[in-house]
């Protein structure tokens, strides 16, 4: 060693000695030479690139670069890496003359270089490095919809990041931009992610892992909804692991006419929805965490809103909806089906003062998307109406003469009852019936043509509350008898109609049993007497009955049947000649109104010798084949007239040559 060294270190080591004493470190620090920036630099080993900081793990090489130190001896050089940032090199401890270093952990380092001169001045230079961790930067990947991942670098530990997927473009990452979204070739591939510092030069740390995205998602289905209360109840599908739900509603004002509705709750396959106020529309959409826009969303459902009212006794639903068939439940028991296009239901079989709970079911779509909606529940006292209609009556006779009632109640065609009372001229109307028919027949009242019956009706709803009594309503009476002897002409008179309107007109009619218009004798006659002078020549029985008709009649009321029975007559002659000279030369049975009877004819010894049952059947007076046999024959006719009366006749005639 040198005389200046050996006197160096003597001077150092007598500083220690006194720093010691006093407890200050000794320290040893040479002036740069003044064309020398630095006395040394450090060379990253692998890619002999000068670096200003070190990384964690990566070697570095000491290089003495200055001109000014051009001549120092390369052999003669010693080092000391410090941890920390000094300010002065150690004095002491230079026994070491490897130039390389590894650095371990992160932070200042304080290289330390020991240049001991053979023929010259030695000198002690020193630098301080900054050492970074090269650790593996964290981060986390989802998958999303086919095409897409989403990266979210959690790491904080470097200052800037980079990501690349599989063999792309190495995207810049912002240090906590939170999670990117990128769009990827395939469904499985690799995703680097690397950590830079702004000033760490050739440290970065990476890592890598794999990603696979999800699978395409179904459609989505609605397939229950139901309001309850301001709660709405949503049923779906199971979806495949990675994506959600997210509820819309109809939302005109809002981009592509749905808005979100982040306030709804999900919870497996169920979703509720609080608070609702009317029946809007909805549908879901699936969602993944990378927000894709392509996926599908759900057909909408319209929320299904019952509302109910009550008048009259009846209780009144209505509601809207498109489904294709609504189940209607009355107090939980289904009540009625209804067909597509109903959005109005009448429950007329309620009591009044009593509670009702409805609740509408409705089904719609297609059998592989089918959507049940429920509506709310509407619940609903049953209430009369504050005024009561009067029936509108109509007495009219049947072809039997039994009185058949008919009853209109405005407004309501159905529902409640009608009470119906028959008076007579002298007596208090009596109920007859009450009924929630809007017809009745009289059957109690057996007709006679002197007892005028009047009748009126009585509307009671179904709490019991009854309207005004109608007008009293009397049907004709009819009365007809024969004019003359003979019955060719027939004397018909009638009473009034006592009705609603005043203006009557009658029409006379001719018909069958049956009530079936024959013929019409006289049509709108203003009095109440016709004579028919040119009754039917071929009908025995003559049913007469009037038709009353006016402007305030739903309908034409109907007078009793009155019957004229003409008497069945049978002409024969005394004599009869079958000689063959065109007069009297067959016995024929002659009169009126005969259609079938038995004519036989006795010869005197109490033999048949001829028998027939109509007009067109007539006797010439041969028995067989044999000539006629003058003499005295006896006759007999029998019949059954139209009345049912049966007529016996009977007498002899004399056959003559």
């Amino acid at each position: 060693m040198s005389t200046v060294n050996s006197f160096r270190l003597f001077a150092c080591l007598l500083l220690v000695l006194l720093g010691a004493a006093r407890l200050v470190p000794a320290q040893c620090l040479d002036p740069l030479p003044s064309n020398c920036d630095q006395p040394f630099e450090a060379f990253d080993v692998q890619t002999n690139q000068p670096v200003q900081s070190f990384c964690v793990g990566r070697p570095v090489r000491i290089v003495i670069t200055c001109p000014g130190r051009a001549g120092v001896d390369r052999n003669a050089l010693y080092y000391q890496f410090v941890p920390g940032a000094r300010t002065s090199a150690p004095c002491t401890g230079y026994s070491s003359r490897t130039a390389t270093f590894t650095p371990t952990q992160p932070g200042p380092v304080t290289v330390a270089e020991n240049a001991q001169a053979g023929a010259g001045t030695g000198t002690i230079f020193l630098r301080v490095y900054e050492v970074f961790a090269t650790t593996k930067p964290t981060f986390q990947v989802e998958a999303c919809a086919p095409g897409f991942v989403r990266v979210n670098v959690t790491d904080q530990a470097y200052d800037a990041y980079s990501i690349r997927i599989n063999d792309g473009a190495v995207q810049p990452v912002s240090k906590g931009a939170g999670p990117q979204v990128y769009a990827v070739g395939s469904t499985t591939g690799k995703i680097v992610v690397k950590g830079f510092y702004a000033s760490g030069g050739l440290c970065v740390g990476a890592d890598s892992t794999t990603y696979a995205t999800l699978a395409a998602p179904p459609t989505p289905v609605i397939r229950h909804l139901a309001l309850s209360g301001t709660s709405l109840q949503l049923q779906l599908d199971a979806l495949p692991t990675g994506y959600r739900y997210e509820l819309q509603q109809a939302d005109a004002a809002s981009p592509g006419g749905y808005r979100s509705l982040p306030q709804a709750v999900f919870s497996g396959t169920g979703a509720t929805l609080s608070p609702v106020a009317g029946p809007e529309c909805y549908r879901v959409a699936i969602r993944d965490v990378c927000q894709s826009a392509a996926l599908p969303v759900s057909p909408p459902v319209c929320a299904l809103f019952l509302a109910a009212t009550s008048t009259n006794g009846q209780n009144e639903l209505t509601f809207g909806g498109t489904g294709a068939s609504y189940s209607l439940r009355r107090n939980g028991q289904v009540l009625a089906t209804l067909p597509a296009g109903s959005t109005r239901y009448t429950d007329a079989a309620v009591t009044c003062g009593v509670q009702y709970c409805y609740q509408l079911e409705a089904l719609s779509g297609p059998a592989v998307a089918r959507t049940t909606v429920v509506s709310n529940e509407a619940c609903v006292t049953t209430t009369p109406s504050p005024v009561r209609p009067v029936p509108q009556l109509v007495a009219s006779f049947t072809p039997a003469n039994q009185v058949q009632l008919t009853a209109t109640v405005p407004g309501l065609p159905a529902g409640g009852r009608v009470r119906y009372l028959r008076s007579t001229a002298t007596g208090t109307p009596t109920e007859i019936g009450l009924t929630g028919r809007r017809s009745l027949r009289d059957s109690t009242q057996r007709f006679t043509p002197e007892a005028v019956a009047c009748y009126q009706a009585q509307f009671v709803d179904d709490c019991g509350n009854t309207s005004a009594l109608s007008a009293p309503f009397c049907p004709v009476l009819l009365t007809a008898k024969a004019a003359d002897l003979e019955s060719s002409s027939v004397q018909l008179s009638w009473s009034e109609l006592r009705g609603p309107d005043p203006a009557v007109q009658y029409t006379v009619q001719l018909v069958d049993a049956n009530g079936a218009v024959l013929s019409q004798p006289a049509a709108n006659a203003t009095g109440q007497a016709f004579l028919d002078q040119a009754p039917p020549p071929d009908r025995q029985v003559l049913r007469y009955r009037i038709a009353a008709t006016s402007p305030g009649l739903s309908q034409p009321s109907y007078s009793n049947i009155a019957v004229v029975a003409r008497e069945m007559k049978v002409v024969l002659p005394t004599a009869f000649t079958p000689n063959g000279d065109g007069l009297n030369d067959v016995l024929e049975v002659k009169g009126r109104f005969l259609s079938t009877f038995t004519f036989t004819v006795v010869d005197r010894n109490g033999q048949q010798v001829f028998r027939g049952t109509d007009r067109t059947q007539t006797w010439n007076g041969r028995v067989g084949n044999e000539q006629p046999v003058p003499g005295a024959y006896v006759w007999r006719f029998e019949a059954t007239d139209e009345t049912g009366k049966r007529v016996v006749q009977h007498g002899t005639i004399t056959l003559l040559r």
